[in-house]
């Protein structure tokens, strides 16, 4: 496979995609492809409860896992949720953030670090019931090990949002839990060294794999990007490819971040295909 690719050298040239699938296609045998899920397989839409990823495309992850070293989901929805979404047994799986694991065949477990916040995790779910959060147009998922408090449907966006900067926040911090912003949407997660990319790290070199593929779209899937150039540089892995699912709402930063670009669900649809051929 060929080398790493500068960061921030985005393209989203099908020469770049199709040589891409090339060389993994040809180091099947070798290779681990990770994929979130929500913007990556699953179009985002309003409520996230709502979201699927397309019969097509359980089809292809079934026939990837088959043809290569691993197949793997890494998401902030519960492990739970994932395996809703995404019934392909043989997958590898990530949820929470890295605050889940399930290798592949096997159960999902919380990582040990985590469990000494979940009291404080249930504390704040029971402050914040849907009678006080509903007012801002926010609405909150209770993940397990974390939660996610949304407001991509909230009448007044801007509104939403300072609520949650301003109140919610600062009471999360208050309580001894970690906090992290994304797109429409405040995380609150155990104030423990884990993300995308300690899971992935850990999926990778437990496969064994030599190449690998992260497909993401998001500011938390940098972290996951980070961990396999890191395994890149260190000669764990002979090549990573971190690659953008590009659509209005990301950011430039996650743009800039990855080193080539799909566009959306659509076109890691057709990456799929092509690396299934």
């Amino acid at each position: 496979m060929s080398a790493l690719l500068a960061s921030g050298d985005v393209t989203s040239s099908n020469d770049v995609i199709a040589d891409l699938a090339r060389n993994l296609r040809h180091d099947a045998a070798r290779a681990a492809l990770l994929f979130d899920i929500d913007g990556v397989l699953a179009p985002i839409v309003p409520h996230a409860g709502d979201a699927c990823v397309p019969d097509d495309t359980q089809s292809l992850l079934a026939a990837l896992r088959d043809r290569y070293l691993l197949v793997g989901l890494v998401s902030g929805r519960g492990l739970s949720d994932v395996d809703r979404m995404v019934p392909v047994p043989g997958l590898a799986r990530g949820g929470n953030h890295g605050l889940e694991v399930a290798p592949p065949g096997e159960a999902a477990r919380v990582v040990p670090e985590a469990l000494p916040h979940a009291a404080a995790m249930r504390r704040f779910v029971a402050e914040h019931p849907a009678a006080t959060l509903a007012p801002h147009g926010v609405w909150l998922e209770d993940k397990g090990a974390s939660v996610s408090l949304h407001f991509r449907e909230a009448p007044d966006i801007a509104g939403a949002e300072a609520y949650l900067q301003r109140q919610v926040d600062p009471a999360a911090r208050a309580a001894g839990l970690r906090v992290r912003h994304g797109r429409m949407i405040l995380e609150v997660l155990p104030d423990v060294d884990v993300d995308k990319g300690t899971v992935v790290r850990e999926i990778v070199r437990t496969s064994g794999a030599r190449v690998a593929l992260y497909v993401g779209d998001d500011r938390t899937d940098m972290d996951a990007w980070r961990a396999i150039r890191d395994l890149a540089a260190d000669g764990a892995l002979d090549a990573a490819w971190c690659v953008v699912a590009d659509q209005p709402e990301v950011s430039g930063e996650v743009r800039g971040a990855a080193d080539a670009a799909v566009e959306g669900t659509g076109g890691v649809l057709a990456l799929l295909r092509d690396l299934a051929n």
